[in-house]
């Protein structure tokens, strides 16, 4: 069934509201879903250790990898760039961390204690500088530059576009796959980030069929 009122009101999210609106489709993914609360992480030298990690692996995998990165510095203090700057790189690999992106973790580690307060001012640049400005630090590509604008800056209309989960769930839900220039997903401007947030959910929920 379409969604009442009453569910409209539960939510304080103007974005879900509109792509609600916009999509009927959509409203049944929020219908199966709810509301995603979305709370904007906290972006500093541990976060973009955890992003690094993450590339190209399950979520799974990367968590445990991530864990046993924790382990080796004994204390539950965010990473610290000093410690990780000075840690073997064989402490690195036997916890199943890759070669390229134990020179990523380290050269991140060394523009850390250079300038501490970098990534300050990818706040105060629009989308696309920011994403050029992310994508400058080595091991950062267009992925992850995304993953920062939407999860860490919170930004309202980034959409992954090489996510293989989202285009995994695009494909299923809509029954097309998503080209590169995004045209399939106009409709969510300027709140596609919203729709990546149900994309994730509905693939790490099982998938159930709406």
């Amino acid at each position: 069934g379409m969604l009442t009122e009453q569910d409209l009101a539960k939510s304080k999210d103007k974005g879900i509201k509109y792509l609600i609106k916009q999509n009927d489709v959509f409203s049944l993914l929020v219908k199966q879903i709810g509301f995603i609360e979305f709370e904007k992480k906290k972006l500093n030298f541990e976060s973009l250790v955890r992003i690094i990690i993450n590339q190209q692996l399950s979520n799974h995998v990367a968590k445990v990898i991530f864990a046993r990165l924790k382990e080796l510095f004994k204390n539950n203090e965010d990473l610290n760039p000093n410690l990780v700057s000075k840690i073997e790189i064989k402490k690195l690999r036997n916890i199943g961390i890759s070669n390229s992106k134990i020179i990523y973790i380290k050269e991140l580690s060394i523009k850390f204690l250079e300038a501490p307060n970098f990534v300050e001012k990818w706040f105060n640049l629009n989308d696309l500088d920011a994403s050029l400005e992310i994508q400058k630090l080595k091991g950062f590509g267009p992925w992850s530059a995304n993953i920062i604008l939407l999860f860490y800056i919170g930004r309202p209309d980034i959409f992954p576009f090489d996510d293989t989960t989202l285009k995994k769930a695009h494909s299923n839900i809509y029954g097309i796959p998503i080209t590169k220039n995004l045209e399939e997903l106009n409709w969510a401007k300027p709140y596609r980030s919203i729709l990546a947030l149900y994309f994730w959910r509905w693939v790490d929920n099982g998938m159930i069929k709406l």
